[in-house]
């Protein structure tokens, strides 16, 4: 069970952040380590300033997770609903916006805003999935096949409100880890990203384009 930090703990470490090592080194994981990760993530200068500030924000709650373990969870939250503001205003209309997370989430994929391939984790996921398959042919002598697609943008319209759901309407208090904080950080990432180009994107393909 969380409680409040006394005021003479405030700045020290929350205790389960000291119980993480390395993989490849054994070394313990340090404050720099889980800030240097965290900072890697970035949006494009292309999203509106309101997004850019907005994750900014959750940034430092990630940041700041070291010293209260329990903000991990907030930090999923909030990855969450960084995506519903970035669909609202990526896809903004006058007047009142009724519109719910499923409603923007259908227009993106209506749009073809939103594909599997700018999702860094699903590209790990298919280059293991395609490494998985050589293997399998050279193996058992099988005759080539690329890796099967699929459809991940319908993916997310089935479940991501119901996550973000879960949240909002919670039934009991959850705790997450530091990687599920950061995964849901760079998925977010990923996410707005792909809503918003970068600043003069549309002239650099131009210049690179032969004639």
């Amino acid at each position: 069970m969380e409680t409040l930090k006394r005021a003479e703990d405030v700045q020290q470490p929350d205790a389960r952040s000291d119980s993480y090592v390395r993989l490849d080194t054994g070394r313990p994981v340090t404050f720099q380590d889980r800030y240097s990760a965290i900072a890697t993530v970035r949006l494009n200068p292309g999203a509106p300033e309101d997004v850019r500030s907005y994750f900014a924000t959750i940034q430092n709650l990630c940041v700041y997770a070291w010293f209260a373990y329990d903000f991990y969870a907030l930090v999923v939250f909030l990855s969450y609903t960084l995506i519903e503001m970035a669909l609202r205003l990526r896809f903004a209309i006058t007047g009142k916006d009724t519109r719910t997370l499923q409603n923007l989430l259908e227009e993106a994929i209506k749009r073809n805003s939103i594909q599997e391939k700018a999702f860094s984790h699903m590209r790990r996921i298919r280059q293991q999935r395609a490494l998985s398959l050589r293997l399998e042919r050279q193996i058992r002598k099988m005759p080539r096949s690329s890796v099967p697609k699929s459809d991940y943008p319908k993916v997310l319209l089935q479940t991501l409100p119901k996550l973000r759901n879960a949240f909002a309407h919670p039934r009991m208090h959850a705790i997450y880890l530091p990687g599920d904080a950061l995964f849901a950080l760079r998925f977010a990432a990923d996410f707005v990203n792909q809503l918003f180009s970068p600043p003069n994107s549309d002239e650099r393909d131009q210049r690179r384009t032969p004639c």
